[in-house]
């Protein structure tokens, strides 16, 4: 018989933290700890050598997304499935090009939560189809707009950006309105928090 998948589950809240160790251990999964700081995260991973993290992105000290770089360059072979309470494409899309392997939220049942596990540990991306179908993500948008995107997230002025890329400010505005719609975000407030989340990705 397969040795069981090694779990460490990453929440805050302590009655979730249990209730998935009730829930996922069997024969197949075993649960080696929990840890309810983002700042401990790093040294449980070192101290259980799990399978698959279970990450919540919403912790004290240090963010889910915070963490991600640095626990795929501390443990390579571990695969990290993203579960939280926030059921948004942005970060979503965030977490996976920082490099988690799956994303599902708190509220999915039991089974799909068994099979993003076994997706990711089968070498798989795995992001529940509540959230994959929201947004269309970055892919959409071109070159220009990435730049534009990421001086946004910068706190770039319009009239700062628009000297920056030796553009007109309504240059700048046509721009924006086309990364509102390539990225079906609604408001000014979301185009900024996208933007911020995006330029969390690490630099190459």
């Amino acid at each position: 018989m397969p040795s069981p998948v090694r779990l460490l589950i990453a929440e805050d809240h302590d009655l979730m933290g249990q209730g998935l160790r009730s829930m996922l251990e069997s024969n197949a999964l075993t649960v080696v700890g929990i840890v309810r700081d983002g700042g401990e995260v790093a040294a449980a991973v070192c101290r259980h050598r799990p399978d698959v993290l279970l990450l919540d992105l919403s912790m004290p000290t240090r963010s889910g997304i915070d963490l991600i770089p640095e626990l795929r360059t501390l443990a390579p072979v571990m695969r990290i499935l993203v579960v939280t309470m926030h059921l948004d494409a942005l970060l979503a899309d965030t977490a996976m090009r920082l490099g988690a392997h799956g994303f599902v939220p708190k509220d999915s049942g039991i089974e799909e939560l068994r099979t993003a596990i076994a997706a990711v540990q089968g070498g798989e991306t795995y992001v529940s189809s509540r959230v994959s179908a929201e947004r269309p993500g970055l892919a959409n948008l071109t070159p220009r707009q990435l730049v534009i995107l990421r001086l946004i997230g910068e706190g770039t002025s319009t009239e700062t950006i628009a000297k920056t890329l030796g553009v007109s400010i309504h240059t700048v505005h046509f721009h924006r309105r086309n990364i509102h719609h390539a990225l079906g975000l609604e408001t000014e407030l979301d185009l900024v928090r996208y933007a911020v989340l995006a330029n969390l990705t690490p630099k190459k």
